[in-house]
């Protein structure tokens, strides 16, 4: 092996940190020398499970690496032998694994969306801050080939100066209706789970910061709730093409491992197939989302969670004084439109692991994450996770006045 080992401690091994992160460490730690070292998941049950899993996978490829199952994100913070703290906790807790991690001096990874509450992710970013301590972010179209492919044409000068900004998320996600993101105080819903990686990638993309928003959205007819339904797709017979049969009795895809809950503490998070029609959840599901950023460009974010899969479901349209270009996700492909429309090429920018989870931002993610633990800065930080986090609070604000201007200013005093 050509590197230095790194050990590594995961928080919070769902199906993020263990089968897309955990499992391209593994592949990789011939190249990049990472070890899972230690895991701490919401309970030692669910803890066993991951660790098995890692030295399972670790034993496939003729490494022996025992895995220490925590009961406390503590004991993985403060254990000397860690090099590398990867927290991808439920969005809610992360305010109370980061901080820690962060003043620990080690190397940490924050996956997206920074936090729930504003007040949390300025918490982050203000440890980020006064430790001198970059946290590299987890969102993943920083990663991904064919958006970094985006961001070097415009920067190259293939539309000319930016004007519009035009991204399109409509995905088939109910699920975000039936697991633990169905609750606003714990995922902040698909606005923060999903909309989080928009908002960056229009910063990104524009290189400035929001000024205003618009919005109107919230939560649609689709998914009204219904106070007649059953809890549980597990509870209802009715004919619905949404029925999950993935419950945690009888899949460990998602959990790992059932969670065991807290005495006096509801077994709420580990069910996974609540009815997108309970009155249970109070996340929305669409919305048309109007921004300004600093440099006088405009767009749009336009998303919804329900809707036909398709191949355009997720797209992004940069528009500037001499040209276009297009992206679709599913594809990898950019439509690439210049000198003002007289030539037109399609290229294909998905990259070498494309075919991998995330359209390879997760292969691509490892391979970032070494170098990170080698010295170079951060691809995101937490700056730009709290940048993220308050386009979604402004957002929302918008939804709940019926699309009255927000100032993202504004926040810092009123948030």
């Amino acid at each position: 092996m050509d590197k230095k080992r790194i050990n590594v401690g995961i928080i919070g091994c769902g199906s993020r940190g263990l089968n897309n992160i955990g499992r391209n460490l593994v592949d990789t730690c011939d190249q990049h020398g990472f070890r899972v070292q230690a895991v701490s998941n919401r309970s030692l049950a669910s803890s066993d499970y991951a660790a098995n899993q890692f030295e399972q996978w670790y034993g496939e490829k003729g490494v022996d690496q025992k895995v220490a199952r925590r009961a406390s994100h503590l004991e993985i913070i403060e254990d000397p032998s860690i090099d590398f703290v990867i927290i991808t906790s439920h969005t809610d807790a992360h305010l109370d694994h980061a901080v820690p991690a962060i003043e620990s001096g080690k190397k940490v990874f924050l996956e997206k969306p920074i936090a729930v509450s504003l007040e949390d992710g300025r918490r982050i970013a203000e440890a980020e801050r006064s430790c001198d301590n970059p946290v590299l972010m987890g969102f993943t179209r920083r990663y991904e080939n064919s958006w970094i492919q985006m961001k070097r044409l415009l920067d190259e000068g293939a539309v000319g100066d930016l004007q519009m900004i035009l991204l399109r998320s409509i995905i088939p996600y109910s699920r975000y209706l039936q697991g633990w993101h169905r609750k606003r105080k714990w995922s902040g819903g698909p606005l923060n789970d999903k909309c989080s990686h928009h908002f960056d990638v229009l910063r990104w993309m524009s290189g400035e910061d929001f000024v205003s928003v618009n919005a109107f959205g919230g939560r649609s007819g689709v998914f009204k709730p219904d106070p007649t339904a059953p809890a549980r797709c597990s509870q209802c017979d009715r004919d619905c093409v949404y029925r999950n049969t993935d419950r945690p009795e009888e899949s460990k895809e998602h959990t790992g491992a059932k969670y065991t809950p807290k005495e006096g503490e509801m077994d709420d998070r580990a069910i996974q197939d609540a009815c997108v029609y309970s009155p249970d959840s109070d996340v929305e599901d669409y919305g048309s989302v109007n921004f300004q950023l600093g440099n006088g460009v405009v767009g749009n974010l336009f998303f919804s969670i329900f809707g036909p899969v398709a191949d355009d479901g997720e797209t992004l349209e940069l528009v500037g004084d001499s040209g276009r270009l297009v992206l679709t996700r599913t594809s990898g492909e950019i439509v690439r439109l210049t000198n003002s429309g007289e030539k037109s090429e399609t290229l294909f920018a998905g990259g070498p692991h494309f075919d991998s989870s995330h359209y390879g931002s997760d292969r691509n993610l490892v391979d970032e994450m070494r170098a990170f633990c080698d010295g170079a800065p951060p691809v995101c930080n937490a700056q730009d996770g709290l940048a993220s986090l308050e386009m979604v609070h402004g957002a929302r604000r918008s939804f709940d006045a019926s699309g009255d201007r927000v100032k993202l200013a504004s926040l810092a005093t009123n948030g």
